[in-house]
């Protein structure tokens, strides 16, 4: 009897323990189906209820959360959302644009001039121009990414005269192509030179006459002028004389002999900018 009593209370306490497991199951099903999701997009966060057979998709439109054609979210919008996920949804913006870069210039020649009243180079060299048309994609209003749909690369040669000081260092630079240009007629003088202004050694503006110093028609180049010309180097529009009117320059040489290689030569002259000094 003891024995068959003993047997009933093991009983009742497994069907007892059984019980408040199942209960414990059950009650925690029931608090899980109730945790909440969330879903953020637009800077809101939005809390929904998830359930097992109502896809993201579904949720999404009651929420009146529309997602344009780009726009994604960080998990299937056909698939059910789960119990305490965090949704997010991307804004995706995509702006067509046309993009111009300058490749810095890359010299490719280049020659000193040293004899003409200051060092100045002559520089041949290439700058290249990159035209772009390309789709830039945005994230949330942050930039996400780049693609290029057409590259156009348009390379440019030409000269540009670089003015040196003593220590060789660049001072100033003339873009050749944008000067102003003519053609002329050139001859040549020297200091002393007897058919010079005065006695040759000193020019119309009070300088030393020296090689660099060119004579010119003011009502065609201005006095106190920088120029270029070409073959014979850096000059300064510094003197003028009789017969040199129109377009005529006189171009200041070391000495008679040079005077005749130079002489009704035709030249290009190149006006860099009005300047008080060499």
């Amino acid at each position: 009897m003891k024995k068959k009593i003993e047997i009933q209370k093991i009983i009742k306490l497994l069907s007892v323990s059984l019980g408040i497991f199942i209960l414990s199951k059950v009650l925690a099903f029931i608090g899980l189906t109730r945790m909440h999701a969330h879903i953020t997009a637009d800077d809101k966060t939005y809390r929904i209820m998830p359930y097992k057979n109502i896809p993201l998709k579904t949720i999404l439109e009651k929420k009146g959360i529309m997602l344009d054609e780009h726009d994604f979210a960080s998990k299937h919008l056909g698939k059910p959302v789960k119990p305490l996920e965090t949704i997010k949804i991307t804004r995706v913006v995509k702006e067509s644009k046309k993009i111009n870069e300058n490749i810095p210039f890359r010299m490719t020649w280049s020659r000193r001039y040293n004899s003409n009243l200051r060092k100045v180079e002559l520089q041949k060299g290439v700058e290249k121009t990159s035209a772009k048309d390309v789709i830039e994609t945005y994230h949330d209003g942050i930039f996400h990414n780049r693609e290029i749909l057409r590259d156009r690369t348009i390379a440019k040669n030409f000269y540009r005269l670089a003015l040196l000081d003593d220590n060789n260092k660049v001072e100033k630079i003339y873009d050749l192509t944008k000067a102003p240009r003519m053609r002329m007629v050139a001859t040549a003088y020297y200091p002393g030179d007897p058919l010079a202004w005065g006695d040759g050694t000193v020019t119309f503006l009070g300088q030393k006459m020296q090689r660099g110093i060119v004579a010119v028609d003011p009502k065609v180049i201005p006095l106190n002028t920088r120029l270029f010309i070409s073959g014979y180097g850096y000059g300064y529009a510094g003197d003028t004389g009789n017969l040199i009117k129109g377009n005529r320059i006189d171009l200041g040489v070391n000495n008679a002999q040079e005077e005749l290689s130079w002489m009704f030569r035709d030249v290009t002259v190149y006006i860099l900018e009005p300047s008080d000094k060499y």
